[in-house]
């Protein structure tokens, strides 16, 4: 940015403020902020009397009827709010208020990740802006706590997975060295590609994408991503490295981060990413964990939706998430079930998710008229819940809630467009 004044039509005074400057400027702002969270969490509540935001990143009921939530709260600079406790929270589950729930702070090595470094090395990184790179995604491994696990996925023009989900740091320390930049940028195609990666079993899902571009090259669109990111409950945070702002593709990055319960950052230079990745760090590490027990105990298969508020001093917040409640009974939905929609295909049937790269996953493909939002029910022949694939979740990875992979047979699918059924079929896995 240049400023000028003129006097008499000459040039008096000249200043030109660089992107070096706003780089330092910003690196100051985060180090001065997660000095005042982490140092100083009284300080950090006055703060946040201004305004604040709470972000609901998971809702687990696979311990129902006790349902377990993760929030965060971050003040009006988006950092977190500490020192927060039952009293600052409300919990209402379709409408009715849920009494006691228990508040626990988590943070350290309370709160294990599992965080996909998603990062772009198509050929506009090449030079300083990959290695710089390299090294703060290096310095984040580094920071992982002992039961953290973290994985690496790289993208030009399509995605690649340079390692997966480990707690190893020496293994993806040495994956991240070996990125070099070259090629277009796919940066959809790679965060479904890194969803797929993580396992149901792993603990508060996070992705990091660093991007310098527009997406040119992915097969899938932005809402295809979003819905799976949704789906999968994987909190994003996106890194624009030297984007225009409020360009088309910082607001991509923008909605990204905000509709996943994360948090976008403007990185004017390279220089910057250290201090953002570590930033990130001491975000998911400093989250709430909530839990309550259901006033409604029905195992009767329903979407329930829940809301949680925050009040500090005066200033609220909220946000909401939904749980399908597990189905207990004997029956057989495929003679009680009228359906409406028929156009649906399970591709591959069967399938063989043993782990070999090849037909671990069944994807449901729907046809052009099934809404975006439909969820799956899955089930075994006796009408036992196995898995439930919400907000347009398109892959079974033949485990049920817990993880656990199940044992070959078939196994029966119902659609939901909401509370009508618009598909069933039948699933066979085999071994």
């Amino acid at each position: 940015m240049i400023i000028e004044t003129r006097r008499s039509g000459r040039t008096t005074v000249r200043a030109e403020v660089t992107a070096r400057a706003l780089s330092l400027m910003i690196r100051l702002l985060l180090f001065f902020t997660c000095s005042v969270i982490w140092a100083n969490p009284k300080s950090l509540g006055e703060a946040a009397q201004d305004s604040m935001k709470l972000n609901y990143n998971t809702i687990d009921a696979r311990g129902f009827p006790r349902i377990v939530s993760i929030v965060s709260i971050m003040n009006q600079f988006g950092f977190v709010v500490g020192k927060l406790d039952e009293n600052n929270f409300i919990v209402h589950e379709d409408g009715v208020r849920e009494l006691p729930i228990e508040v626990e702070q988590l943070s350290g090595g309370q709160m294990d990740i599992s965080v996909a470094l998603v990062i772009d090395r198509s050929g506009s990184m090449r030079g300083k802006p990959i290695e710089d790179a390299k090294n703060a995604a290096s310095i984040f491994v580094g920071l992982m706590q002992r039961e953290d696990r973290s994985a690496v996925v790289s993208f030009n023009h399509e995605p690649r997975t340079d390692c997966p989900f480990t707690k190893n740091i020496d293994s993806l320390k040495a994956a991240i060295s070996k990125i070099e930049s070259l090629g277009g940028t796919a940066i959809f195609d790679a965060l479904i590609h890194a969803v797929y990666l993580m396992n149901p079993s792993l603990k508060n899902r996070a992705i990091i994408l660093l991007t310098d571009g527009a997406d040119k090259d992915s097969y899938h669109t932005f809402q295809q991503a979003l819905t799976t990111l949704i789906a999968n409950e994987v909190q994003t945070f996106t890194i624009g490295l030297g984007l225009n702002q409020n360009s088309p593709e910082e607001n991509v990055l923008k909605e990204l981060a905000s509709r996943t319960g994360g948090m976008y950052f403007y990185s004017p230079t390279s220089d910057d990413l250290e201090a953002i990745y570590r930033a990130i760090h001491k975000m998911l590490h400093s989250q709430y964990r909530i839990t309550y027990t259901t006033h409604n105990p029905a195992k009767d298969g329903t979407l329930r939706h829940v809301q949680i508020d925050v009040i500090v001093r005066g200033n609220t917040s909220a946000d909401t998430a939904s749980y399908r409640a597990p189905y207990e009974g004997r029956f057989d939905p495929v003679d009680t079930v009228k359906v409406d929609h028929p156009s649906f295909e399970v591709v591959p049937n069967p399938f063989t998710p043993n782990d070999d790269g090849f037909n671990d996953y069944t994807e449901f493909k729907p046809g052009e008229s099934v809404p975006d939002q439909w969820t799956i029910t899955i089930l075994d022949r006796s009408g036992r819940l196995i898995r439930q694939l919400t907000n347009g979740e398109r892959a079974w990875n033949g485990r049920d809630e817990s993880g656990q992979l199940m044992l070959p047979g078939t196994y029966l699918y119902l659609v939901f467009d909401r509370d009508a059924v618009i598909h069933r079929g039948f699933i066979q896995l085999i071994r």
